[in-house]
């Protein structure tokens, strides 16, 4: 196909000359040749539908038709041509002895542009075959951002369905590159440590497509890719075998390509990837064509950023997991996320965690000795969190809060906080001794409270937490700091959802700060059918 735009007049075309006569055809080419076109002749019409139907060979601009023909006559050619819609929009101008109206009249009717004597006149036939390409090349035009309308549409839907599937996007964007800008050959590189590897490609042969990938391109002068990662903005090589810094590699040799063009894949200013596209004939890529790369490019980098987002998100839900609650992490991109982090009502089991002598402790140690015990701590009960599918809601120094049954459910809530605490208290013993051996007494005491709490998003825009506001969760603060070294207090209604769960005994009424009245309080002493779990004596003693 001839280059779109410009004057009709002054761009060549490939213009077809069907006559059963090698006069009539000798004297049409001759007549072309002098106008500046290129023709190409058949000899009946069964020949030149064969041509147009040929993928293999270059595209035709304007037919130039005779009539009476042996085995198909014109008329039968412009029927099949009204048939075939990758055939119809071709100009067909009748060039026919046949100087008849009824014909005429039925030539243009089946959709000939033109009808002209056999002794056509040279100035005639230039213009009129000057006119029809105008209106193929606007065809053309057009057609041709159907096309590139309908390739970006169809690289964004994918994107749309496949946002995070870098390899998805990257295979749809290098297909769509390769057939609208017509390469033979085009690769989508990724920056991997210091070179460029190929992430996607298409056209190629499997030969030429096993050495490209074998072999990473790292920046400089002697390759298309390195031009582009070296400076950062669109190159093309008009023919690789006259451009003296390119270095042929046996890549070029297998591929045979000589004219390259390679987009810069950016990312936050940075060359995070490569557009090259290749044809295997000295044939330079127009500005069209140069700017559809550019647009595939900035779909490629689309794709990268978006890659580069679920990393980071799936690796900010894995810290968070490990540092806050797999149940907050999983909770933030979950569906249901938005709505419960909004605000809702839930019974849960709120549990408290305060460390004993932990004010004197921090006054007297030195401070990496403070920071190397809460790093500790938080390890060991951060672990058991996880480990009993509690939901952290905060560490503050010495201080922990863990709820249960939220934003999961979970049917033995009361349970779990109990066993959680009771799982705390026993670690908390090895790691009692190890500091009282460095002359620190450190001792755990716990606080379970279970009742309605209203959950959901706290804090202000940019420092968000999740937690929860409820009578429950102040008792369990305030069980905690009534505990003794080595103490698991429980609530009323807390005892009662673990009866036969977890052993318990009452502990007496407490006055609590901020009730109006004495709380029964309970003592958690062992789990069911478990040895009895006893805080050692002398350290509670010294802890109190």
């Amino acid at each position: 196909m001839t280059p779109p735009g410009g004057n009709g007049a002054s761009l060549p075309g490939r213009i077809l000359v069907v006559d059963d006569t090698p006069f009539n055809r000798q004297l049409l080419a001759r007549l072309l040749r002098g106008l500046g076109h290129e023709p190409v002749e058949a000899v009946d019409g069964r020949q030149a539908l064969a041509r147009l139907r040929d993928a293999d060979v270059p595209p035709i601009d304007v037919i130039l038709l005779d009539i009476v023909m042996p085995e198909m006559d014109g008329y039968q050619v412009l029927a099949e041509l009204r048939d075939d819609p990758a055939l119809r929009h071709l100009p067909v101008i009748v060039i026919s002895g046949v100087d008849e109206l009824d014909s005429v009249v039925r030539c243009l009717e089946m959709g000939a542009a033109d009808y002209l004597p056999k002794t056509v006149d040279p100035a005639i036939l230039k213009a009129r075959i000057a006119s029809s390409l105008a209106r193929k090349r606007l065809h053309d035009a057009e057609r041709e951002a159907v096309d590139r309308q309908a390739a970006s549409n169809e690289v964004l839907a994918i994107m749309s369905r496949s946002a995070f599937d870098l390899q998805v996007v990257l295979d749809a964007v290098v297909r769509a590159a390769v057939r609208l800008c017509r390469a033979d050959y085009g690769v989508a590189y990724t920056l991997d440590g210091d070179a460029y590897r190929v992430a996607a490609s298409a056209g190629g042969t499997p030969e030429l497509d096993a050495w490209e990938r074998d072999h990473p391109i790292r920046p400089g002068r002697d390759s298309l890719v390195g031009r582009v990662a070296l400076i950062g903005q669109v190159i093309s090589v008009d023919d690789v075998l006259a451009d003296r810094e390119y270095q042929a590699t046996p890549g070029q040799h297998v591929g045979g390509y000589r004219t390259l063009i390679g987009i810069p894949i950016e990312e936050d200013g940075a060359v995070s990837g490569v557009l090259a596209l290749t044809r295997n004939e000295v044939r330079a890529f127009g500005d069209g064509e140069r700017a559809l790369a550019i647009g595939f490019a900035e779909q490629a980098a689309i794709g990268i950023a978006n890659a580069r987002l679920l990393e980071t998100i799936e690796r900010q839900r894995g810290q968070l997991a490990r540092f806050l609650s797999p149940q907050v992490a999983q909770l933030v991109s979950s569906p249901e996320g938005e709505a419960l982090l909004a605000g809702h009502r839930r019974e849960i089991t709120a549990m408290f965690c305060d460390l004993r002598n932990f004010t004197t402790f921090s006054e007297s140690a030195e401070p990496e000795e403070v920071l190397g015990f809460l790093r500790r701590y938080h390890a060991t009960v951060g672990s058991l969190v996880v480990e009993h599918e509690g939901t952290l809601e905060h560490f503050a120094g010495d201080g922990i809060m863990v709820f249960f049954n939220d934003p999961a459910f979970q049917d033995d809530h009361a349970a779990r906080a109990a066993r959680m605490a009771m799982a705390v208290r026993e670690r908390f013993v090895d790691i009692g001794d190890e500091w009282r051996r460095r002359g620190h007494v450190l001792q755990v005491g716990i606080g379970i409270a279970t009742g309605y709490a209203t959950m959901g998003r706290i804090g202000f825009e940019g420092r968000y937490d999740y937690g929860g506001v409820g009578n429950a969760i102040i008792l369990a603060s305030r069980l905690s700091g009534e505990a003794a070294a080595g103490e698991i207090l429980l609530s009323q209604r807390t005892f009662a959802a673990v009866d036969g769960q977890v052993a318990a005994e009452p502990a007496g009424e407490r006055q609590l700060k901020g009730f109006s009245r004495p709380m029964p309080v309970f003592r958690v002493t062992a789990g069911s059918g478990g040895d009895l779990v006893v805080a050692e004596t002398a350290t509670a003693a010294e802890a109190s």
